[in-house]
């Protein structure tokens, strides 16, 4: 795809005519595939180069706003709503430039995505720039919007539990709004990721979002709710103890056991099990912890090296975890002088938080985790058949 300069556009209005005389997308099995290939690939190439400072894998949070207000939100996107947005010129340029610096994994989220007026020409722009995308949602607006995701490479949907339990926390009417995305997900043949926060209210609802996944034919990501810092002031009702939170990766661990459709390794599982300091006092290491490392088997971290987040205010941080107010800024840096930054920043070694590990396992090419997310990409692939879209035709 030509390189074009958004500077030569006068305003968004502009830069969304363009993009929608771009031809769609097709996906299909093979593309997909060939992607996934290819940021596997570059992974192998760093180590073997010993270029461990590129953003292979970036998390792109697209905007502020979101229509949910979750209790336990690390970013309080719900509260974020008066804050300026990226523009859809900023949107691509800042994809641009991600392709520049060899990013293959694109992850976009917010907020929530489905918000933003122009996400349906972002998706088909970042896939002929030639990304791995998935997209992070709550799932509100799928049904609405499902002809413009079908060009995307993986979905993950945000479900806590029953319909009681979920609608607690994440806000009335939200279960029935997401069985309402599975079922546009899953009749369109694409790849789903249900994507659980454990919380007290919850963790007994652990059985039944696995049984619902295996139904439904979606992998299914469990995320315990650590954050205990803040929330356990002002949300103590949904923190959980140590003791707790150990007991609740045994289950998932015994949940991957089952055959249930579980997105973790048991490497990763068994590193949050066996955590060595206590959840509520220590949730991350340095290289100068020593006496916690000794004889210990950690997932070593990516984060801050292969892979970052830039958040929609423009900041660039390692992961969710560390969200450091006074992070460096694309807006002042620019995205390859902040992720710089960001990575000499970085002093976290291990952590035991789940979805990081299972990317850091793969991003340090353990083999076990590998061949795991062998199987959940072949999977993965298989549910995307041949899309034929009409070239002239665009959502409103």
């Amino acid at each position: 795809m030509k390189r074009v300069n958004w500077n030569d556009f006068n305003d968004d209005d502009n830069v969304l005519e363009y993009l929608k005389s771009l031809p769609r997308y097709k996906n299909n099995s093979l593309k997909s595939a060939f992607w996934r290939i290819t940021f596997f690939l570059k992974v192998i190439h760093c180590h073997l180069f010993k270029k461990m400072d590129k953003p292979l894998f970036v998390v792109f949070v697209t905007n502020n706003k979101c229509n949910l207000n979750c209790r336990y939100c690390y970013g309080h996107y719900g509260e974020r709503k008066k804050q300026q947005d990226y523009s859809t010129k900023e949107s691509v340029k800042i994809i641009d430039e991600l392709k520049d610096l060899g990013t293959g994994l694109l992850t976009l989220h917010g907020g929530e995505s489905l918000l933003k007026k122009d996400i349906g020409e972002i998706f088909n722009y970042a896939k002929l720039k030639g990304f791995y995308v998935s997209l992070n949602t709550n799932g509100y607006l799928v049904p609405e919007r499902i002809n413009e995701m079908k060009c995307l490479d993986n979905i993950c949907l945000s479900l806590d539990g029953r319909e009681e339990n979920n609608d607690k926390n994440r806000g009335k009417g939200c279960y029935q709004k997401v069985m309402k995305a599975i079922e546009a997900i899953v009749e369109n043949d694409l790849p789903c990721v249900l994507s659980a926060t454990l919380t007290k209210d919850t963790v007994d609802d652990m059985e039944f979002l696995a049984e619902l996944a295996e139904t439904k034919k979606c992998r299914l990501q469990y995320s315990i709710l650590y954050n205990s810092g803040e929330l356990s002031s002002k949300h103590p009702d949904i923190v959980m103890s140590d003791s707790e939170i150990r007991e609740v990766a045994r289950q998932i661990l015994e949940l991957k056991n089952r055959g249930f459709p579980v997105y973790y390794s048991k490497n990763v599982l068994a590193a949050a099990i066996d955590w060595p300091i206590k959840y509520d006092e220590k949730m991350f290491l340095t290289k100068n912890d020593k006496e916690f490392i000794k004889n210990r088997q950690f997932v070593e971290c990516y984060h801050g090296s292969l892979k970052y987040q830039i958040d929609a205010d423009g900041r660039v941080i390692t992961c969710w975890a560390q969200d450091d107010s006074h992070a460096p800024n694309i807006k002042t840096l620019g995205v390859k002088g902040a992720i710089r930054q960001c990575h000499e920043n970085n002093q976290c070694r291990y952590c035991p938080f789940l979805a990081n590990n299972e990317h850091n396992a793969l991003l340090g090419l353990g083999v076990k985790n590998i061949i795991n997310l062998m199987g959940i990409h072949f999977a993965d692939i298989m549910k995307i058949k041949r899309r034929t879209v009409k070239k002239n035709i665009h959502p409103s």
